[in-house]
């Protein structure tokens, strides 16, 4: 049976300054909103976002964590575009539920790391369903045939577990040190 934890006010506000710093980061994606190579913005936002949800885990460690910061960032992404709204929260609830689905809590450090790991490669296939629906092209048109899809799809995945990895080494040093 999973653990549930009520998340506390502090714990909501932790997760916020983290949605926010993920939106600053993530800004460097931004030039290259006008390539419309399929999951190369996953693929370049990937690090950022499982730095930023695999330090949320180090530090609350709950069920709904990760849900709360894809509602969050999802927010922010709401003023700018509400397809990424939409794929964001859809993600990171559906990695959380893969996470805790398979290890059944956080206090495993698999599960808390799987979560984070899963977010980014979960945005693709979401993306590619919301652009089939939006902008009501064939799913051929969204990939464009490309043999860089396959590329940005495998680097989406490997950053994503870069940046887990990357936010485990730096949240645990921070949490040694009591700033965390």
């Amino acid at each position: 049976m999973i653990k549930l934890e009520k998340i506390t006010i502090r714990d909501a506000a932790f997760i916020a300054n983290m949605a926010a710093l993920l939106f600053v980061t993530s800004a460097v994606a931004m030039p290259l909103m006008t390539i419309t190579l399929f999951g190369l913005r996953n693929m370049v936002t990937a690090i950022f976002y499982a730095f930023f949800a695999t330090v949320i885990n180090i530090r609350v460690h709950k069920p709904g964590a990760i849900t709360l910061l894809g509602v969050f960032y999802g927010a922010i992404l709401l003023m700018m575009s509400p397809v990424m709204c939409v794929t964001n929260i859809v993600s990171a609830c559906f990695a959380e539920v893969i996470s805790l689905a398979l290890f059944r809590s956080y206090e495993n450090t698999k599960g808390m790391f799987l979560a984070p790991a899963l977010i980014a490669p979960l945005t693709l296939p979401f993306t590619a369903v919301f652009s089939v629906i939006m902008n009501d092209v064939a799913f051929s048109d969204v990939v464009q045939s490309s043999y860089l899809v396959p590329l940005a799809i495998f680097g989406t995945v490997l950053l994503s577990f870069a940046g887990v990895f990357l936010g485990w080494k730096i949240g645990s040093e921070l949490k040694k040190a009591g700033r965390l």
